[in-house]
């Protein structure tokens, strides 16, 4: 074989290998299959359960936070699904507890926290922000959010802010999940409403059943 040959077999194989690169490398961006999310993904292990230490289906934890003879806002009154309001030091947040009908009395199974102020005047109790068990708080931004609870959440627009939800639930009689073992229930969620990138409100909890 001639040197001439020799060199074209060479370019020949060289350039069958870049062929074969380059339809790996461009298959990979656009023909690979979206791989499926996995389950573990959206297991949320540090979704919020408590905030200022009341735990959502614990009437033990309220009791110790708002004890037992506690005087303030219920909306609406006489429900039995009402939402029971409290205000924070300096006025700034409220905190919503609800409480479903055929549970205890002082079991909370929905939590919300929002800024602002409610003009029957709700009792006050003696903290400035309504912190929850995983370290959320009003203020906080987008982004230190997702780092704590993860990207598995859908989305929406509300009045031009951005309203992000979680969502856990499980189907079939046995509960697996510690969250809704813990309090016997099929499902969870927990929402977090922003403007301009910063948590104004939240709410977590479980749906009536």
């Amino acid at each position: 074989m001639g040197m001439g040959a020799a060199l074209f077999g060479c370019y020949e194989v060289n350039l069958m290998r870049t062929a074969i690169l380059m339809s790996v490398l461009v298959c990979g961006l656009g023909c690979a299959p979206a791989f499926a999310q996995k389950p573990a993904d959206c297991a949320l292990p540090k979704a919020d359960r408590s905030a200022i230490g009341i735990a959502l289906g614990d009437e033990a934890s309220a009791i110790r936070v708002i004890g037992r003879d506690v005087r303030t806002v219920m909306e609406p009154l006489g429900s039995d699904m009402a939402w029971t309001l409290f205000a924070s030091r300096g006025n700034r947040q409220l905190l919503a507890l609800r409480h479903h009908a055929g549970d205890l009395q002082f079991s909370f199974r929905e939590i919300e926290v929002k800024f602002g102020r409610h003009d029957k005047k709700p009792a006050m109790l003696p903290v400035f922000d309504f912190v929850t068990d995983g370290g959320i708080k009003l203020g906080m931004k987008r982004k230190q959010v997702v780092a704590r609870l993860g990207t598995c959440f859908k989305s929406a627009n509300k009045a031009g802010n951005e309203v992000i939800r979680y969502e856990i639930e499980e189907t079939g009689g046995t509960l697996t999940h510690p969250l809704l073992k813990a309090t016997n229930m099929p499902q969870y969620y927990a929402e977090y409403e922003f403007h301009s990138g910063t948590l104004i409100r939240f709410r977590f909890g479980h749906n009536p059943v």
